[in-house]
């Protein structure tokens, strides 16, 4: 059963009658919707890090997770999570969905949590016409970083 974002599976063997084995369930599911939650942390297209590369189509390589992130807790319990993302050395050509890093969520120095990351859109190698036009066009702009 889902609700509130949360799926609960419950399972009870070995009661005579259909009715008491639906009340367990109930029960168990009463109690499971009661006493958890799960909270959205992040989600699977927000931009976590962005990253300049001056031989892409594009401006920046954004970072996000491969989906999204939820942490399940206790009602009663009140966390403050906080992550950390390690980036693998990036190439010119990535697909959507290929592994680039991976993000770790922590609640007071403790792993709760661990997800690939990956690209929002494909990122491609810039031919030599592109970046001519790129470059011509951030120079007259006045937009060059060194």
């Amino acid at each position: 059963m889902k609700k509130n974002n949360m799926r609960v599976i419950a399972t009870v063997m070995g009661e005579d009658s259909i009715d008491n084995r639906n009340s367990e369930v109930s029960s168990m599911l009463d109690y499971a919707y009661s006493q958890y939650k799960m909270k959205k942390y992040i989600c699977k297209n927000k931009v976590l890090k962005k990253i300049k590369n001056d031989k892409i189509k594009s401006k920046n390589i954004e970072i996000v997770p491969i989906n999204d992130i939820n942490i399940l807790t206790k009602v009663t319990d009140n966390i403050s999570p906080s992550y950390t993302l390690k980036i693998n050395n990036l190439k010119t050509n990535i697909k959507k969905g290929d592994k680039v890093g991976m993000i770790t969520i922590k609640n007071k120095g403790n792993v709760i949590s661990k997800m690939n990351l990956t690209v929002k859109n494909n990122v491609k190698k810039a031919n030599i016409l592109e970046l001519y036009f790129k470059y011509l066009r951030d120079i007259t702009s006045g937009d060059m970083t060194l």
